[in-house]
């Protein structure tokens, strides 16, 4: 469990700890909105020596990310069908062999393989947040 007092605390954590993310593995960030979930996905992507711009996938459901190692980074929010995330190729995904980071894993549990590891993310105030790695 780690407690972050700003965004840049979260980047510099998540990217302190880019030794837990593995190439074919599965990870799952839950927590409520402005959380720290893609500011947390900053730090890993900066971590892995990526240089570029790092978005939330919201509205394009899906980003892949050239880093020490390829990251896919998922983002359900906005997305509820099923069917649709079969379609777009979700459980190729989960297969790849890359490091596939999902944001709302809630969403499509009953798609989601069972050796998932998730991180948890809680407000506690305007800044603050408590990260918990399960």
């Amino acid at each position: 469990m780690k407690i972050t007092n700003s965004s840049e605390e979260t980047i510099a954590y998540a990217s302190s700890i880019t030794d837990f993310f593995q190439p074919g593995h599965i990870y799952g960030l839950r927590g409520d909105l402005a959380s720290g979930k893609t500011t947390f996905i900053k730090g890993i992507l900066l971590g892995l020596n990526y240089d570029k711009v790092v978005n939330s996938p919201t509205f394009t459901l899906i980003n892949e990310y050239d880093a020490d190692f390829k990251v896919i980074h998922i983002d359900c929010y906005r997305e509820n069908d099923i069917n649709r995330w079969i379609n777009l190729g979700i459980l190729e995904y989960f297969s790849s062999g890359h490091i596939v980071i999902i944001e709302w894993p809630e969403i499509i549990n009953p798609l989601l393989p069972d050796n998932v590891s998730y991180i948890d993310f809680l407000n506690i105030d305007k800044n603050k947040r408590k990260i918990t790695i399960q």
